[in-house]
């Protein structure tokens, strides 16, 4: 049976625009800071807790719904803690954020953003904002949806897509 993974930071909690509240203009890709920024952004208390929604997260979030409810596919979000595991609460966090917003929707950790492919099994389907996170689900087996930017418009076609390939 096929499962659906939702990534949180980027397609369901806005990292990059709560890092650029603090830090104002963002150098690099809004993946990887540079060290000073990073500093920052790690130590502010429960980092990861307060971060807000994505404009287009409920969105995601009821079409994963369909998939669960509809097609009794599994569902879950699928998140990492930083490479360096140097945000404490980080788990903690993200666990008290997601039974925030999406109570109903279960919750499994890479445990690291390179370790995601590890849950891919052959056609399993990974919504990301992270290039490389699709790459390496591409290259597990399965199948990924990449969220660009701030227009979820395409990804959430191509997930609506999906889904009506399998009513």
């Amino acid at each position: 049976m096929t499962t659906l993974y939702i990534d949180m930071d980027g397609v369901l909690a806005d990292f990059a625009g709560f890092a650029e509240t603090i830090l104002g203009k963002i150098t690099g890709d809004g993946h990887k800071w540079q060290q000073g920024q990073w500093t920052i952004l790690r130590d502010i208390p429960n980092l990861y807790r307060n971060l807000p929604k994505m404009p287009q997260a409920d969105d995601v979030i009821n079409m994963a719904r369909k998939f669960r409810d509809q097609l009794k596919w599994p569902v879950y979000i699928l998140t990492a803690v930083p490479k360096g595991n140097d945000v404490p609460d980080a788990f903690h966090d993200k666990i008290l954020w997601i039974q925030e917003h999406y109570p109903d929707m279960p919750v499994r950790f890479g445990p690291y953003g390179h370790t995601k492919h590890e849950h891919c099994k052959q056609n399993d389907i990974l919504v990301d904002d992270r290039t490389t996170n699709c790459q390496e689900w591409l290259r597990a087996g399965g199948r990924a949806i990449k969220i660009i930017g701030r227009d979820f418009t395409p990804a959430l076609n191509e997930m609506n897509r999906i889904f009506l390939e399998n009513v």
